[in-house]
């Protein structure tokens, strides 16, 4: 006989969540194997990345000798991983785990390792990576589109840069940018558009890295290392490219950006708001 597609199927039982009960067990299993807790910032994270992460540490950190991996990131919500700590290292270092708190906010995550400061910042320094840049973040340099034939582009793609408010035109079956086009300032906040027209023209603004930002140990307490731990990118890019479209020893089209440091003859066009 057909069932009824009226008919609702309705669960008479409930089961609530338990995430904190589940995260207060793995710090207490941990923390008494470790000597430091770490408060670590991820900048510009990829799931990808933080992934490779996890990975590389894994497997440049198993000890031999004991057999035993001598890290842990927990990575999860801060109230949860803020109240597990407070409960699992009891009264005597209360007031040092309090302090060293206020230092997870946002894209933070507790890391319990035997390793010092010093040695985190070169493996850390190991997984930094150039990224796509994101809406909303901070542009570190000025790109400009110089004028001329966009060779890598086929001829379908002219509609969507002309949605995209790049002044192009096509001219005999080939993609020509009209006039030097300006992407984007320094400093300025990108915007989804300008975000999209970075990523064709294969420039990458952001950078993906891991921060110190505050240690814990029963010897010397609470330290702050944001200072020290400095979020600047190990290269330094000019205040502004020129993004050129060219042809090399291989037969392909590439976009090289380009150190822009002479003046411009026209003021580029600006994206339209």
């Amino acid at each position: 006989m057909p069932s009824s597609r009226r008919d609702k199927k309705v669960d008479l039982t409930k089961v609530g969540r338990k995430p904190a009960k589940k995260a207060k067990q793995i710090d207490r299993k941990y923390l008494s194997s470790y000597s430091h807790v770490f408060i670590i910032r991820f900048v510009n994270p990829r799931n990808q990345k933080i992934a490779e992460l996890r990975k590389g540490l894994a497997d440049a950190q198993y000890v031999i000798i004991s057999h035993v991996i001598c890290f842990r990131v927990i990575f999860g919500k801060n109230k949860v991983t803020a109240l597990a700590l407070t409960l699992n290292l009891g009264k005597k270092h209360l007031a040092d785990i309090e302090k060293l708190l206020t230092f997870l906010r946002g894209q933070c995550a507790v890391l319990l390792t035997n390793n010092t400061a010093a040695e985190l910042r070169t493996q850390f320094d190991a997984f930094r990576s150039s990224e796509f840049a994101r809406p909303g973040c901070s542009s570190p340099q000025r790109v400009i589109l110089a004028a001329g034939e966009l060779s890598k582009f086929p001829h379908t793609m002219e509609p969507y840069l002309r949605q995209l408010g790049v002044p192009v035109k096509l001219v005999r079956g080939v993609v020509h940018l009209t006039k030097n086009f300006k992407i984007c300032e320094k400093g300025e906040t990108l915007k989804p558009e300008q975000c999209r027209i970075l990523k064709l023209f294969d420039i990458e603004l952001a950078e993906f890295r891991v921060s110190l930002v505050a240690s814990w140990s029963a010897e010397a307490g609470v330290t702050s290392l944001e200072e020290a731990d400095s979020f600047e990118a190990l290269t330094s890019l000019p205040d502004a490219v020129r993004v050129v479209c060219r042809k090399l020893d291989d037969g392909q089209f590439y976009f090289i950006p380009e150190p822009d440091t002479s003046e411009l003859g026209e003021e580029p066009e600006d994206m339209e708001q």
